[in-house]
Formats: structure tokens, C-alpha cells, sequence
């Protein structure tokens, strides 16, 4: 049997050893190079024949891109993305920016209504939205719904307690009478008459039974020592606050109403 081979490691700890054999062996020849390049892939643009920068490919239109997301686009694929979009969204607290937009729907709702109602029927609303909003707790979409309701409910409840605390007085039909009230505001108009908006003291010839707390008049000239605090007295001639000019349009009745104005006019003479 041949011993170890000259080739063979004689380094301490070698545990292998070399043939001679294996030296004299056939070395297989190298692959041949390829005749061609492979193709480019799709995913790399091509040169373009300067190789100075790539050929860009083309972009389809956007009624190719429209076909295309409207090909991926499916009833449980959008039930999917929205849920996975609002439970996001209410995961980051939006729900709370939320309170003062249903706030306000429900202020909406109450100004919508054609009949005033009292204040059992939107307490009652509130409570049984409340309750109903506490029992379904466990159930995160339902209760939201409840919630969103009992804020309605309670924009109605804002609205119609707002409304009575106004409690304005608004004169019924025209009338003219003797007026004293302290004056509250003075303002210049356009056409150089001066509006004057009066706190009523009392009224005479004729005596209102339910005369408005507060009117704005108008008067051609006043005294010069005529500020707001002074007494003004003189005779005038009242029309209740003016609703819509059309349908539907701007009601100025509404505004006077929260603003504590009951009545409008102008004096028939100088004020003193």
C-alpha cells in the first residue's frame, strides 16, 4: 500500500491525506461561454443605444390605470377597507373630534323643525339614547351609533333650553307710541341717519301691554349730548323684527331674536 504522498499535509493534527492518484487525474474542461447575452429582465429598462441612460418604459393611460383599480375593487375588499380605516381612525381618538359635528346636528334638527316642542320630549330622547348607549357597551359598533345619537339629542336639548333662556319678547304687529328708553348703542348708517339701539323704560299714547325689552330705531338727528347711557325719549314708529324676503332665505327675525331685539323703527321727529 503507498504511503502518504509527497502533496499530502505534514502539518501536526492533519487528519486526511491526498492520492497520488488524484494528481494525474483529467481536469474537465471549462464551461463554454454563452454565444448570446440573456435577456434583460423586466424589472430593468434597457440602454439606450448611446448607453448614456435607461429607455423609460412606457405608462399606460389613465383609462388603463381606472380598468385596473376598478378591477381589484370588490363589495368585501371596500366593506374590508373601510372598517380597517375607521377602527384606525378611531383607535387615534377621532371619535372626540366628532362630539361637537353631532353637537350640531342636533341644533340643526331642532332649528329644522316646523312645531316648537317642549322640554319633556327632547329630555325623554336624551335619556333613553343614554340608556341605550349604556347597555350596548359590549357591542363597539352599536354603542357608537347610541352615542352618536344621545349627542344629537343632546344638541336638541342645548338648542331648545338656549332658546328659552333668550326668551325675547318680539312685538305682535306695527304700532307707533310714545317711547322712553335708555340708549345702549349708537351707530352712523350709510345714509347719515344714526341707528340708536334702545333699552325700553316705558311707553305712552298708546301703553304696550307686551312691550319689547329691547328696539333698534333709527332717527334723522339726535342732540349732541346724546351718548350711550342717556335717556332718550320721542315718538316712534315700531314694526316687528322682519322675516325672509323668499322662501327658504335668510330669516333677520332669528338674528334679532338672539340678539334681545323685539322690535325695529324710526323716530317721527328728533329725539330728546
Amino acid at each position: 500500500m503507498a504511503g502518504p504522498g509527497r502533496g499530502a499535509d505534514k502539518s501536526e493534527g492533519a487528519t486526511t491525506s491526498v492520492s497520488e492518484r488524484s494528481l494525474f487525474a483529467d481536469v474537465p474542461h471549462a464551461e463554454p461561454l454563452p454565444v448570446s447575452l440573456p435577456a434583460s429582465q423586466p424589472g430593468i429598462p434597457p440602454l439606450s443605444p448611446d448607453r448614456s441612460a435607461p429607455i423609460p418604459a412606457p405608462q399606460p393611460g389613465p383609462v388603463i390605470r381606472f380598468r385596473r383599480q376598478l378591477s381589484h375593487l370588490s363589495p368585501s375588499g371596500i366593506r374590508n377597507s373601510v372598517a380597517s380605516a375607521a377602527g384606525l381612525e378611531l383607535d387615534r381618538g377621532v371619535a372626540f373630534l366628532l362630539v361637537p359635528v353631532f353637537l350640531a346636528c342636533g341644533v340643526i334638527v331642532y332649528f329644522s323643525l316646523t312645531v316648537e316642542p317642549d322640554f319633556p320630549q327632547p329630555i325623554a330622547v336624551v335619556v333613553l339614547a343614554a340608556l341605550c348607549a349604556a347597555v350596548t357597551r359590549s357591542w363597539r359598533k352599536t354603542h357608537l351609533c347610541f352615542m352618536a345619537a344621545l349627542l344629537c339629542a343632546l344638541g336638541v336639548l342645548a338648542a331648545k333650553v338656549e332658546t328659552w333662556r333668550a326668551g325675547t319678547q318680539m312685538l305682535g304687529s306695527e304700532i307707533q307710541t310714545q317711547l322712553t328708553g335708555r340708549v345702549v348703542r349708537l351707530d352712523q348708517m350709510a345714509n347719515g341717519r344714526i341707528r340708536l339701539t334702545i333699552d325700553v323704560m316705558s311707553t305712552a299714547r298708546p301703553t304696550l301691554r307686551y312691550a319689547p325689552e329691547r328696539v333698534r330705531v333709527s332717527a334723522r338727528k339726535i342732540p349732541a349730548e346724546m351718548t350711550s347711557g342717556s335717556v332718550a325719549t320721542g315718538y316712534v314708529r315700531l314694526l316687528p323684527p322682519t322675516g325672509p324676503v323668499r322662501p327658504d332665505s335668510y330669516d333677520f327675525s332669528f338674528d334679532s331674536y338672539f340678539a334681545g331685539i323685539g322690535a325695529s323703527g324710526f323716530f317721527l321727529g328728533n329725539p330728546k
